[in-house]
């Protein structure tokens, strides 16, 4: 009887242990990698970059991932192609939440522009997908 407990007790806590190791971690973390946010900084260059989780209905688990990006240069000389670039800020954004153990719905990429307004764009981690195999495609027809 003594053994089927400690049996027990020792697959209760690894299962436990199990879960920490997979728990999303939070931005005031000390474990939280911002690798990914300061990157797409560093391409767009913008005033402001804002990410945030939106929760669905009323359920906890469940969310969407925005970004906000606010008066890119680059992306207010080039905004015949805001859909692109919004493709890669999603994708190196997905890329940052499976970093950081991120559960998430969609990824929603707003760019906001002084004399402009508002663009949104919005993807599924299936679209995700999808633009991604088509950069590779593009990229090894390149070569």
């Amino acid at each position: 009887m003594q053994r089927i407990t400690c049996f027990l007790i020792l697959i209760i806590i690894f299962s436990c242990n199990e879960r920490k190791a997979n728990s999303e971690i939070k931005p005031d973390s000390k474990n939280y990698n911002d690798q990914g946010i300061q990157e797409i900084g560093q391409l767009y260059n913008p005033e402001n970059i804002t990410t945030r989780p939106i929760k669905l209905y009323n359920n906890d688990e469940e969310k969407n991932y925005e970004i906000d990006i606010f008066n890119s240069d680059l992306l207010l000389r080039d905004k015949e192609n805001l859909k692109p670039h919004s493709d890669k800020i999603a994708l190196l954004l997905k890329n940052h939440l499976i970093k950081n153990n991120v559960i998430y719905n969609d990824i929603i990429v707003r760019i906001y522009q002084k004399n402009d307004g508002k663009q949104s764009f919005q993807y599924s981690d299936k679209e995700l997908i999808e633009i991604k195999n088509k950069r590779h495609l593009n990229q090894s027809q390149k070569n």
